[in-house]
């Protein structure tokens, strides 16, 4: 009421945490040893705290750690806020602004929850409840020491196994801790990420289609490449088989491909003598040809009709065929000749 107490000159506003402001509403009484000191002028929920504000009169002279308690002015009476000192009151006083907190506050016991005991004693005190609970319990035991053993067995190796990881889990959470100690250092680069990630997801959103058809694309892809390779599976297959004698072979070639690249590349010439025979827009040619007769006859006629003919025609000028180049037809081959050279051939049944 206007003019009542804690609404004159000089009064002071307190806060109050309650865990439940039950039937308590504005304008209130406030007490302190059933004296009306003041009013309750709101009620609201702060930080899921229900914090009732008070105003009291300037004469109300209470410790910092007052307590406050909901009660009830008699059976059917309304509700109202007692503030008291505690036991051990402290030296500071109850100032303005001040709020008693949630560990100096609680409530009487209402009329219904007086109501509610009252009815639990006349009608045993709960005790058939009990036998209730008694009976379940039993049903769930009898028959099943077995298993309840086992489970309990198990249960204590459990803890066991449990206990000797005991470091292992204390890593873990010292682990844990350290990314997240991380993780809270770069909240910068997490705001960032928050804040750049919803484009990137409405842009797949507005490309959902598209990201449809891809996969749609790449199935029907896979479903013509096993049909193909199914049909040629066996083809593919012997060409393969085929290919692992080559490909060995050419793995024990391997160490001489280098410098047969070196003279394929540039022949007739090495490689390493380019650069001494070409100077610029010309190059310098050394040559020893051999025209006789017979080696012609060796290099252009041999395998064909006229082989030998020129060989034939040099001795008939009076050529000494002790001086001439043997005849190839009948020089047998240095690879297949007892004390030829080596030649190291491949595995035919590779």
């Amino acid at each position: 009421m206007p003019g009542g107490p804690g609404s004159g000159p000089g009064s002071y506003t307190v806060y109050v945490q309650m865990p439940d402001t039950l039937a308590l509403n504005d304008n209130s009484r406030v007490r302190v040893a059933d004296v009306f000191v003041g009013t309750v002028r709101a009620i609201q929920l702060k930080n899921w705290v229900a914090t009732l504000t008070l105003r009291l009169d300037r004469n109300v002279k209470l410790p910092k750690n007052a307590t406050a308690k909901i009660g009830q002015t008699s059976l059917l009476g309304s509700q109202h806020i007692e503030l008291a000192a505690p036991p051990n009151p402290s030296a500071e006083s109850l100032r303005d602004g001040d709020t008693i907190p949630l560990k100096n506050s609680s409530a009487y016991p209402t009329t219904e929850q007086t109501l509610a005991s009252l009815a639990l004693i006349l009608r045993g005190g709960g005790i058939p409840n009990l036998e209730v609970l008694q009976n379940e319990v039993y049903n769930i035991l009898n028959g099943r020491a077995d298993q309840i053993r086992a489970f309990l067995g198990k249960l204590d190796t459990f803890t066991a196994r449990l206990d000797e990881q005991r470091e292992d889990i204390t890593r873990a959470i010292d682990s844990t801790n350290r990314l997240l100690a991380y993780v809270g250092s770069r909240t910068d680069v997490l705001d960032r990420v928050l804040t750049e990630f919803p484009p990137l997801l409405k842009h797949f959103a507005d490309k959902q289609q598209l990201l449809i058809d891809a996969v749609d694309a790449t199935g029907r892809l896979s479903r013509l490449a096993a049909e193909y390779l199914s049909a040629s599976r066996g083809d593919l297959h012997s060409d393969l088989l085929s290919l692992q004698c080559p490909l060995r072979e050419l793995g024990r070639a391997s160490p001489y491909l280098i410098r047969a690249l070196k003279l394929i590349l540039v022949r007739p010439f090495d490689v390493d003598a380019v650069p001494k025979a070409f100077r610029g827009d010309y190059f310098n040619l050394s040559l020893t040809l051999d025209l006789t007769l017979s080696s012609v006859d060796n290099a252009v006629l041999t395998g064909t009709g006229l082989s030998g003919a020129l060989r034939a025609l040099e001795q008939s000028w009076g050529r000494d065929p002790e001086t001439m180049i043997p005849d190839v037809r009948y020089t047998p081959n240095p690879n297949d000749a007892p004390g030829g050279p080596l030649v190291e051939r491949a595995d035919r049944q590779c």
